[in-house]
């Protein structure tokens, strides 16, 4: 093989590796929040995230047990839970948000914008609008 060949290839093998990189941190990250909403959401949320020294372990309210996901599938596995709880637990009506408890009851109702509506539907879908 020439220099030349070599060059290219190794420059070929280079930008291959970066875009395989960039498509796989690009699917690890998490979905965009409205951070407003979130915030309030979160004290709800069926589980706490620790810290811990080999990443992040997920400790679930309800006593299930801890789970300890790859660092790299965290906030995918935090967004499924979300969505579950949020199909459950929240409901909309008139651009009020309710937060909903295990009985179906009320415990925080919160005006929502039309943009927090939009983000909502989409995070948690649109059987959202009860």
């Amino acid at each position: 093989m020439s220099k030349n060949t070599k060059a290219y290839l190794i420059t070929a093998f280079i930008a291959v590796f970066f875009v395989v990189g960039f498509f796989a941190f690009k699917e690890a990250l998490p979905e965009d929040k409205n951070q407003r909403v979130y915030n309030i959401l979160k004290p709800y949320l069926p589980y706490e995230l620790e810290k811990r020294l080999g990443g992040l372990t997920i400790i679930y309210k309800d006593g299930r047990e801890k789970e300890k996901p790859k660092s790299a599938n965290i906030f995918l596995i935090t967004d499924e839970i979300d969505k579950e709880w949020g199909r459950e637990y929240l409901r909309v009506k008139n651009g009020i948000l309710e937060i909903l408890d295990r009985d179906k009851s009320v415990i925080k109702s919160v005006e929502v914008s039309q943009s927090e509506l939009a983000w909502l539907r989409s995070f948690f879908g649109e059987n959202i609008e009860k």
